[in-house]
């Protein structure tokens, strides 16, 4: 196996990503932050809810290799750019 898919397997095992709820509420009826998996975004994905995946890795990494559907704010640049992400629904940062 090459290095890169063996980086890509451990980035793949070690996802982790952070549900935020722009509308305020989490899907448990709690405020805050929560810290989910991947089998947790895939149940969201199934999901009517709108779902917002947020990439914050820098913009050439998101460029190689990314979730479909998924917007690129760079971590670096979350809190200026804050205003760009949507107030409904649930953002996952990953």
């Amino acid at each position: 196996m090459t290095r890169t898919l063996r980086r890509m397997r451990l980035l793949l095992v070690l996802f982790v990503a952070l549900a935020l709820p722009v509308d305020g509420a989490r899907a448990d009826g709690e405020e805050g932050v929560e810290l989910i998996g991947v089998d947790e975004v895939r149940r969201l994905q199934a999901t009517p809810r709108r779902l917002l995946l947020v990439d914050v890795r820098s913009a050439e990494e998101f460029q190689d290799t990314r979730i479909k559907g998924a917007s690129n704010v760079p971590l670096t640049e979350l809190e200026r750019r804050y205003a760009e992400i949507p107030r409904e629904g649930l953002v996952v940062l990953y």
